[in-house]
């Protein structure tokens, strides 16, 4: 028979160690241990717009390659927005672009990032980094749709989309 004791001194420890910390909750996949690392700049990768308040109700992931689709992105990424900001100027002969939505969320705290550019002779990988807020987080108590949007070069293998999970215990 196991003592009670020696399940419940764990979770405790466990629980205090968590406070004021990020954990990371579910790794979708990782970008191989052998990927090499973009350089954000150098190579043309940049990101280009960023928020918590968009037209994007649902969850994304898109690759971008022609005017006519970043013109259609970046209306319903700002569609309730006026005057919507000036799309920016995307030389889709060198660059792509990456959009990325978590959807709308309830309250404030979440966020999307693009954090990482890795790529192999194969793919491309996206890393991307969706935060939540803990159960102690005060938080907005509005509507939110996070997104990121990133340029990359344009030239690079099969794009994969690497993601994880962080909640933020504030």
């Amino acid at each position: 028979m196991i003592n009670p004791l020696r399940l419940l001194v764990p979770v405790l420890l466990a629980s205090l160690i968590g406070c004021n910390s990020t954990s990371i909750d579910s790794p979708r996949f990782d970008i191989p241990a052998g990927a090499i690392d973009l350089a954000w700049g150098s190579t043309g990768a940049a990101h280009i717009a960023k928020g918590y308040s968009s037209g994007l109700r649902s969850a994304e992931r898109t690759l971008i390659e022609d005017e006519a689709a970043w013109e259609a992105a970046w209306a319903r990424v700002y569609a309730n927005v006026l005057p919507q900001p000036s799309l920016p100027v995307i030389d889709f002969n060198r660059y792509s672009v990456i959009l990325v939505a978590l959807g709308e969320r309830n309250t404030g705290g979440y966020a999307i990032e693009v954090t990482r550019l890795a790529s192999t002779s194969d793919y491309l990988y996206a890393g991307i980094t969706s935060t939540s807020p803990g159960s102690r987080c005060s938080t907005s108590q509005a509507l939110t749709q996070p997104f990121d949007i990133v340029r990359i070069p344009r030239a690079h293998p099969p794009l994969v989309f690497a993601e994880r999970s962080v909640k933020h215990e504030c």
